[in-house]
């Protein structure tokens, strides 16, 4: 029976003790006999390179309104959501990058051989938050641009002078300014009233800036109730007059206004709607003002629920998500005798409205649920935080709308703006200004692995791969160009006391032109000649002990996409300072430093770091997944058993030449004492 082994534990207590009751590290049997010799070797190219780590073409396009946006990529689910619609995201990506301005990424992922599937996350606005794929033949193809996201709403060309407004629901005095779908709620243009917007995508990296509290990724327990302005300068108030750049007093008499719809991360199927009335007569309920719906259902490609290639119980394709990001919709007027205009007369405030989970699919809208008000007064549901929504404006004019729908106080669950024409109409010298300060971003990625040595080699040792283990933490800080700032290699060694007998030194050897400038941790030994560091000189000494190797770049100096995500680790066995002629032991098909002892290449039981009949490495990584108590790590076969009677998959994995069970490191089957 296979179960599941990686166990979630500290580094410091990984590797269970297991008693030995044999010999402790390698026997006398396996050392080596300098009589043996070399023999001519097969091709490189013909042995199994023992790799569970592949590299995997990504091109990711999210469009303009994404542009920089952050892209995350797990290997596992970390969408956890509660019952109060908020949601968690747990574990570590795998790899993170910034889109570039056009919303794109194209470039190179390594993830472990056995990933089928992905799941790419995206907090900043503008981008899916949740986008899942398949890893086919080396690849990942995302494309959520307009042509492949979801269904655009369907124009019906209708002169602007024969406008229709329809009457939804009576007794809530309900109208819409659109036709929907009844499927999913994509919105039918009967008024030739949609377009495409041409926001900003600079201004929505400013917008959440601001709300972000000038962070580059969302904070914890976000609080925007500072945000928080009356009922006046919440709404949209078309003015009578203004003053021009020139001192002029310029009158209105009128104003079109257009909503454009942003982004979302509401997790319900909601509706978006505005109502008006007479500035100086302000209704002390809603029940006093016709309410008109804009957006039947304001659910993104990505957003929950619409996330999936296809449809399930309450999942749907992405395919369905009836609306895109930057959708453009003028508002209409409707005066006291039914007749129905594009202006909005001056002296009139509008207000908004969202009815949150309001659209069922197949269904329509629900008009006797909950509503949630601009004007904040009205919900009376929400004691303890009546405003609901934030406006904000930018040095353009735009007013930009933050939604809270849920228990937490971020108010970025629905996101809109309104523009006029005149913008002028809308001006408001009290309401919030958004940092007009491009923000700084960076970012941060953590990654983790495993490195499993055998230190009898060239002979053939016993393959228990246990004598030297280290676990190894990489964070890389980069900017949102993606050049690296700094990366930060962490190595613990993490074997079991007593798994070797001999003194085993444990070194990287980084690129040359990636050094940076670097800071080593105490007791290291930086061997420039071979571009390598000598983190220790006696792994049996140091288990469980930290030592971090520190690299900064100068700005914009190395790419992310340049960085050598797979350096060279290896361990010097039987390890004597400043001597030449060492024996280093490598990953498979890994080259030796200038200081190894060529001899040894290639004899005894050597293929390039393998054993010469291709069963068994003398060196193996493994990716470690994380969890949301931390990373995942491997167990290692007892002492003297081969690490195929303790990982019966492994076997298989060799015998297919890596085709079938990548995934070999995650099951344990305890071989018999």
């Amino acid at each position: 029976m296979k179960v599941r082994l990686m166990t979630k534990v500290s580094a410091a207590t990984l590797i269970s003790a297991i008693a030995c009751s044999i010999f402790t590290g390698c026997t006398e049997k396996d050392l080596y006999n300098p009589e043996r010799g070399k023999t001519e070797l097969k091709p490189e190219s013909e042995y199994f390179d023992f790799a569970t780590t592949a590299q995997v073409a990504f091109d990711v396009n999210y469009g303009k309104i994404a542009g920089g946006a952050l892209i995350e990529v797990f290997t596992e689910d970390p969408i956890t959501y509660q019952t109060n619609n908020l949601y968690s995201i747990n574990g570590e990506a795998v790899f993170k990058i910034f889109a570039d301005a056009d919303g794109r990424f194209t470039g190179n992922v390594e993830l472990p051989k056995a990933t089928e599937k992905v799941y790419i996350i995206s907090q900043s606005w503008g981008a899916p938050m949740y986008v899942e794929a398949d890893v086919e033949n080396g690849k990942v193809v995302v494309d959520m641009t307009e042509n492949n996201a979801n269904t655009r709403s369907t124009a019906m060309t209708r002169a602007k002078s024969n406008l229709t407004i329809d009457l939804k629901d009576r007794k809530e005095r309900v109208y819409s300014i659109v036709g929907w779908g009844q499927s999913h709620g994509e919105i039918i243009d009967n008024n030739d009233i949609v377009t495409t917007g041409n926001f900003n995508d600079g201004t929505l990296k400013q917008l959440q800036h601001t709300l972000w509290k000038g962070y580059d990724s969302k904070p914890s327990n976000l609080d925007n109730r500072a945000l928080v302005s009356d009922t006046k300068h919440v709404n949209t108030t078309i003015a009578q007059a203004y003053i021009n750049n020139q001192g002029q007093h310029v009158t209105i008499t009128d104003a079109e206004l257009y909503l454009t719809f942003l982004t979302e991360r509401a997790g319900y199927l909601t509706s978006i709607g505005y109502y008006y009335y007479k500035t100086n007569e302000i209704p002390n309920s809603p029940d006093k003002v016709d309410k008109f719906i804009i957006i039947p259902n304001a659910s993104i490609a990505g957003d929950d629920p619409y996330t999936g290639w296809s449809g399930s119980g309450n999942k749907y394709s992405r395919y369905d998500a009836p609306i895109q990001k930057n959708t453009k919709i003028q508002l209409l007027y409707q005066d006291e005798n039914g007749n129905v205009s594009t202006k909005f007369p001056a002296g009139y405030t509008i207000g908004y409205f969202i009815i949150p989970n309001g659209y069922t699919p197949n269904k329509g809208i629900d008009y006797s649920i909950n509503y949630i008000y601009s004007n904040k007064e009205w919900n009376k549901i929400y004691a303890g935080q009546q405003a609901r929504f934030i406006s904000l404006s930018t040095s353009n004019g735009t007013v930009v709308y933050g939604v809270e729908d849920g228990d937490d106080t971020s108010y970025e669950d629905i996101l809109f703006c309104i523009d006029a024409n005149p913008n002028e109409a809308i001006q408001d010298p009290d309401r919030p200004v958004i940092d007009p300060e491009e923000p700084t971003v960076t970012s941060s990625e953590t990654t983790y692995r495993t490195y499993a040595y055998e230190d009898i080699w060239p002979n053939g040792g016993d393959y228990d791969l246990n004598d030297v283990i280290i676990e190894h933490k990489r964070a890389i800080s980069f900017n949102s160009n993606n050049y690296v700032l700094k990366v930060e290699d962490t190595f613990v060694p993490v074997q079991k006391s007593g798994a070797a007998t001999y003194s085993n030194a444990f070194a990287v050897q980084y690129v040359a032109s990636q050094r940076g400038s670097i800071e080593l941790p105490a007791g290291a030994v930086d061997e420039t000649e071979t571009s390598s560091v000598i983190l220790f000189p006696d792994a049996k000494s140091v288990q469980g002990n930290e030592f971090t190797v520190t690299r900064t770049f100068a700005d914009n100096t190395l790419p992310k996409k340049n960085l050598e995500t797979d350096l060279n680790p290896f361990i010097i066995a039987q390890y004597t300072a400043e001597a030449d002629n060492r024996t280093e032991v490598h990953l498979p098909k890994k080259k030796a430093t200038g200081k190894a002892n060529s001899e040894q290449i290639g004899a005894e039981d050597d293929a390039y770091y393998i054993n010469k009949d291709g069963k068994y490495p003398f060196a193996i990584m493994l990716p470690a997944t994380t969890g949301t108590e931390g990373p995942i790590r491997f167990t290692p076969a007892k002492e003297t058993v081969r690490i195929d009677l303790e990982y019966p998959d492994f076997a298989k994995w060799v015998e297919s030449n890596g085709a079938t069970n990548n995934d070999w490191y995650l099951y344990y089957q305890s071989s018999k004492e």
